[in-house]
């Protein structure tokens, strides 16, 4: 059976808000080039892992965080910003409803401003499956 997660994810303007199945985490973005990405994130088989049966998940994270920055390098930046720099990877469970665990890792981008800066910082979080795909995003203009 599979789950399905959605993360408001920016690279935009304002607020956003990131959703996951077991409820909200409320976060918030910052301008960059007026786009909004989107990922809707479905687990299942390839994303299942018992933390108390297995030391290590299916992917590392050193993987996921390769295989976000390759992503990564394709969203584009501010031109007052040199480029995405890896802050965090986080391993989020995805499933609360018994049987075997499923997860993702949520690896986290703050944009480098490579200089004095003043304002909020533009950033993103790009969803890896443990099969090693990114979720193909969809891509908005704000008004």
């Amino acid at each position: 059976m599979k789950n399905i997660t959605s993360f408001l994810l920016v690279a935009v303007v304002g607020m956003s808000l990131s959703t996951c199945f077991a409820g909200h985490l409320g976060t918030a973005g910052s301008p960059t080039t007026n786009l909004t990405y989107e990922f809707t994130v479905y687990t299942g088989e390839g994303d299942k892992w018992d933390p108390a049966a297995s030391d290590e998940p299916p992917l590392t994270s050193g993987k996921a965080m390769r295989i976000a920055t390759k992503f990564v390098q394709t969203v584009p930046l501010r031109d007052d910003m040199k480029n995405w720099e890896l802050t965090s990877v986080k391993l989020e469970r995805m499933s609360y409803l018994g049987g075997r665990e499923e997860w993702i890792y949520v690896v986290h981008f703050d944009g480098n401003p490579g200089g004095n800066w003043t304002g909020f910082v533009p950033w993103i979080d790009i969803p890896v499956r443990f099969d090693g795909t990114v979720p193909k995003p969809t891509i908005t203009k704000s008004k």
